[in-house]
């Protein structure tokens, strides 16, 4: 009967020896996920302020683009005041080409005329 105290005992103490590991594993278990579930808050802030940087991005390439779209619109007006004056020169000095032309003209039709009234004061 001794024995069968002693088996019991035994069996009793290695139920014990069970339960008590049993606990501490879910109590290590229940740090982990304590553990991890601080981490996922963690995550989920970082996650949020990349988020913000996100809009905040978004919103300076909108800038930028509106930036980009004024300059263009500035260089196209440059464009064509540039073409413009461009095309005033060019009159300009075809207008020049012809009166000198025409200056030359006449100062050698003088010249020719001069030399002949010399001529004929000889």
């Amino acid at each position: 009967m001794e024995e069968r105290f002693d088996k019991m005992e035994n069996m009793l103490s290695q139920l014990i020896q069970m339960v008590g590991s049993m606990k501490a594993e879910q109590t290590e278990m229940k740090a982990e996920q304590a553990e991890m579930k601080a981490e996922l808050t963690g995550m989920k802030a970082e996650q949020t302020g990349m988020k913000a940087n996100q809009e905040e991005m978004k919103k300076d390439i909108a800038k930028i683009k509106a930036d980009q779209e004024e300059l263009k619109d500035t260089v196209n007006i440059f464009k064509h005041e540039n073409e413009a004056a461009h095309q005033k020169m060019e009159e300009t000095l075809k207008t020049l080409v012809s009166d000198q032309d025409f200056i030359w003209k006449k100062a050698v039709q003088n010249e020719r005329d001069i030399a002949r009234y010399v001529k004929q004061q000889n």
